[in-house]
């Protein structure tokens, strides 16, 4: 009776750790379709569809092989998934990264371009300041006042010309 008992306990541990087993490599499965998603939301700039397809395939594999009972391959696929998850994420990181660095090279652009519009402004109102000082109109001025006679004075002012 004990070696019954003995066989049926031995008999059915493999198989009780291969269904435990079983469960656990499709609850990592199903978990890493799961993460297969958020990755696919996350790639805002969709620079990881390939590698997205070729994830959602290998985890296909690992399914298929695990309802073959090909536990050992079943884990191989899954790490290689973990590793391509992690490419994804790093490339996902990099084009967000690109898309910023372009972003903030346009505006840059942008500003330097502003800025060379100022400096010429100020060259500009500079030279006609000056020109104006020297009592000689600028050229891009347009019709001037009439110039007044140096050493005049108003009428009624101390020291004026008043009749």
């Amino acid at each position: 009776m004990a070696a019954a008992i003995a066989c049926g306990v031995l008999g059915a541990g493999p198989r009780a750790v291969r269904a435990g087993e079983e469960d656990d490599l499709q609850r990592e499965i199903d978990t890493q379709r799961g993460s297969v998603l958020d990755l696919d939301r996350l790639d805002e700039n969709k620079a990881t569809g390939d590698e997205i397809a070729q994830l959602r395939g290998w985890l296909d594999e690992a399914w298929n092989l695990r309802s073959k009972h090909e536990y050992d391959q079943v884990r191989e696929v899954l790490e290689r998934t973990r590793k391509q998850a992690d490419l994804i994420r790093a490339k996902i990181t990099a084009s967000k990264l690109r898309a910023q660095a372009t972003k903030r090279e346009a505006a840059l652009a942008d500003l330097r371009t502003k800025i060379a519009r100022t400096k010429k402004a100020l060259t500009d109102t500079a030279k006609r300041k000056k020109a104006l000082e020297q009592g000689g109109a600028p050229s891009s001025a347009g019709p001037s006042a009439p110039a007044k006679p140096q050493g005049a004075t108003p009428a009624g002012a101390p020291g004026g010309n008043a009749p």
